[in-house]
């Protein structure tokens, strides 16, 4: 899809946006309407569609009517195969595009009522009814603004939140993966590949699978890294994810899903992410970010300070609310937060399927992470995150020794176990290894387990065993 962009100022950051859906390039861009006209009247271009945006407009709602009128005269002498696609929140606007284009099957229109329009459903908007040669004018049934066109032809008034539910009624979705097996963005696949499996798959007992996973640890551990690899996985698995990011103070998500930051700089409100959806949980659709049809994340803008008084919000009562409601909506829940967060939200332990505890396979780490654990838990809570822990084995070296022997995760499990109290059959739910390719992933952009068939397996693994 070859896209002419006129969304004001802010045109560059949606194209970047835009184009991480790899079906969609942009080949042009004005910010506005009247600029996008001229240009397209002195020059041949060739792209699929114009999409417009209520930023690109800066006439009166009477001039807006003139531009599109001399836009269709152009269309039928030059472009006859070119299509508008029109998102606005403006009824003013909406009322004054149907009566202007009625009829004219080239023209589409989707009236949003939300604050913000999430760039996944733009993204969608784009690529709807993709042809190369769309109808001549007068050639569709009319698209008049009346009851009957509204609910029929693809409802032009339309509400985000109906479209989310209908991805999360899809626990899988057909492969579509490149040929080393790994996820495209916008599309989920059930099946993966390794060295030495070439299918894999997370079997569900049923479509009412529900699972609230905390990925924790001390600093530096790895378990943001974990978390977002495991999401990618996760959702790959045609499995419906949401990631929490409640590391409130370094909030390392924005790292390893700079997707999120991209739309926070299209739509600012978005810096609020958690906040809002704490506030109003059956929000999450519209005040977080879609990664890929699959996963969502959820977190707070590095722009927010600290100390913004918004952040008392976010307290255990709110928290449980939005936790438990997440559980209604998704497969898997997972909540990248520190231990001293999980020790500060204690009462939610209860609410918890397991915990991730990410711990390095030196004595050092296994020290560190007991201790912590223990200095911040009182008994009770302490019993129910011994019962619910798995290790998982960050940044694994396999040349590190103890006393002589390979520091396996089996014997690194044996050590926490002999220091914290644990039950001798404490199992690891898997391990990752260091490399240097694992530390470039934020500067990569691409999470180790997308691109990596080797990590791609290790983190099918832990998740199988965290499930």
């Amino acid at each position: 899809m070859k896209l002419y962009l006129v969304a004001g100022s802010k045109s560059e950051m949606l194209k970047k946006a835009l184009e991480e859906n790899r079906d969609i390039e942009v080949v042009h861009i004005d910010n506005n309407f009247d600029e996008a006209l001229n240009n397209l009247i002195r020059n041949s271009l060739d792209f699929d569609s114009i999409l417009l945006m209520d930023a690109g407009i800066v006439e009166s709602t009477e001039s807006f009517t003139d531009t599109l009128n001399t836009l269709k005269e152009l269309m039928n002498s030059t472009y006859p195969y070119v299509t508008l696609k029109f998102i606005t929140k403006d009824p003013a606007y909406l009322n004054e595009y149907n009566n202007a284009v009625s009829g004219d099957g080239r023209f589409e229109v989707f009236f949003v009522d939300n604050v913000r329009i999430p760039i996944s459903y733009i993204q969608e908007v784009c690529l709807k009814n993709r042809n190369p040669k769309p109808p001549k004018p007068q050639q569709t049934e009319s698209r008049a603004l009346d009851d009957s066109t509204k609910t029929s032809e693809n409802k032009l008034t339309q509400t985000l939140s109906g479209k989310s539910k209908s991805i999360f009624g899809r626990i899988f979705s057909k492969p579509n993966a490149n040929e080393n097996g790994v996820e495209s963005d916008g599309a989920s696949s059930t099946i993966i590949s390794s060295g030495t499996q070439h299918k894999q798959k997370i079997s569900l007992v049923s479509k009412d699978f529900r699972k609230v996973i905390v990925v924790t640890g001390c600093r530096g551990a790895g378990a943001t890294s974990t978390v977002a690899n495991l999401a990618i996985e996760s959702s790959s698995q045609g499995l419906s994810t949401i990631v929490v990011d409640m590391d409130i103070e370094y909030r390392g998500i924005n790292l390893y899903f700079s997707k999120f930051g991209d739309e926070v700089e299209y739509n600012p409100d978005l810096s609020y992410s958690l906040v809002r959806c704490m506030i109003k949980p059956d929000s999450y659709d519209i005040n977080s970010c879609r990664i890929n049809d699959n996963l969502f994340v959820t977190t707070l803008a590095y722009s927010i300070s600290s100390k913004d008084k918004l952040l008392e919000i976010i307290d255990i009562k709110k928290l449980s609310a939005f936790i438990n409601f997440l559980r209604l909506r998704f497969n898997v829940v997972l909540i990248d937060m520190p231990i001293n967060s999980l020790s500060k939200y204690s009462e939610l332990l209860t609410q918890i399927d397991s915990i991730a505890l990410c711990v390095n396979n030196n004595l050092y780490s296994a020290i560190s992470t007991v201790r912590t654990v223990e200095d911040l838990f009182v008994k009770e809570d302490l019993v129910l995150f011994n019962v619910k822990s798995r290790p998982v084995l960050t940044k694994y070296n396999e040349a590190n020794r103890h006393n002589g022997k390979t520091f396996t995760p089996e014997l690194t499990c044996k050590i926490i176990c002999e220091l914290g109290g644990y039950d001798n059959d404490l199992n690891p739910a898997g391990i990752v290894p260091y490399s240097r390719e694992f530390d470039l992933q934020i500067d990569s952009g691409q999470k180790i387990a997308s691109v990596n068939k080797v990590y791609k397996n290790h983190y099918f693994t832990i998740l199988k065993n965290l499930l």
